[in-house]
């Protein structure tokens, strides 16, 4: 059975540009089998997500601006590495990188 989606073609992610990429959702609870996501290291909402999610809850985590397909419905969907919902639709371990707190968002000196 083919579903009808709204969005077939891949979008254009409004924060940069490129060209989002599918990602398998039928694991998970967004009631269709994939999502589409931008996967620029470089996009504004990835970021910056990691200080806010720092600074607002205290939380080692970003996020990537993502669309569902039946509807066109936009938000993020969390990412705890730059390579986290790449690898063959595994999430990776965010703490399995030992520096991983320095690598995305600043640390205050110590004096």
């Amino acid at each position: 059975m083919e579903t009808d989606y709204k969005i077939k073609e891949a979008p254009t992610c409004p924060h940069c540009k490129a060209v989002m990429e599918k990602m398998d959702a039928r694991n998970l609870d967004w009631g269709t089998t994939f999502l589409w996501v931008c996967y620029n290291n470089d996009c504004a909402p990835f970021k910056k997500g990691w200080q806010h999610m720092m600074d607002k809850y205290g939380q080692l985590v970003s996020y990537r601006f993502m669309m569902t397909p039946d509807n066109g419905t936009t938000g993020v969907i969390p990412a705890f590495s730059s390579e986290y919902l790449t690898k063959a639709g595994k999430p990776s371990n965010p703490y399995m990188d030992p520096d991983a707190v320095n690598k995305y968002y600043e640390v205050p000196d110590e004096e």
